[in-house]
């Protein structure tokens, strides 16, 4: 299962992403509005890293790998897995700091969409986005999802919650054609 777009693969994750993975996930600036960096040793890791790969298919979670398509560098993550806080199904993402402003972060949130309401027939997508973290905040508005309000987030403070529901989304889709 792979997504195309004119700049990015958007794909399962394999093992030959972790070094990137690893560098993103340790980096306290990319890290800062996400509860910051891992705590498990790079070993600990690796291993979660390659039980995630080998679950990937048979896993309710889908969180690809975002690979720039013109040098086949791994970018970040981006999909969809069950979060108790929010009660549903988030969207989440992350990129390298390298990938940052330069619209790889809208660009796979928007041709992952597809993926949630027509393949794995959801019907309701959530978000929590930390204000302070305005770019994040405007992939979420830029892909059509609404404020709902802000929500206590451990570590965080209050976050802004957003949702996009499946028949906003197929009205969405169906007004740009």
């Amino acid at each position: 299962m792979e997504i195309e777009t004119a700049r990015l693969i958007i794909r399962p994750p394999s093992i030959e992403d972790f070094d990137e993975y690893w560098e993103m996930n340790n980096n306290p600036e990319a890290k800062k509005y996400t509860g910051g960096v891992i705590t498990l040793s790079y070993d600990e890791a690796l291993f979660t890293h390659k039980q995630a790969c080998g679950k990937f298919e048979s896993s309710d979670n889908k969180v690809f790998s975002v690979i720039e398509k013109s040098t086949g560098k791994y970018l970040g993550y981006c999909g969809f897995k069950y979060c108790e806080i929010l009660t549903g199904t988030e969207i989440c993402y992350g990129y390298t700091q390298s990938a940052w402003g330069k619209g790889y972060g809208q660009e796979a949130a928007r041709a992952t969409l597809p993926y949630a309401f027509e393949k794995l027939k959801l019907k309701t997508l959530v978000s929590a986005v930390n204000p302070k973290n305005i770019a994040s905040e405007r992939i979420l508005q830029k892909i059509g999802m609404q404020y709902d309000g802000q929500i206590e987030w451990k570590e965080q403070g209050l976050v802004n919650k957003y949702s996009l529901t499946s028949d906003k989304y197929f009205n969405i889709v169906a007004s740009s054609l």
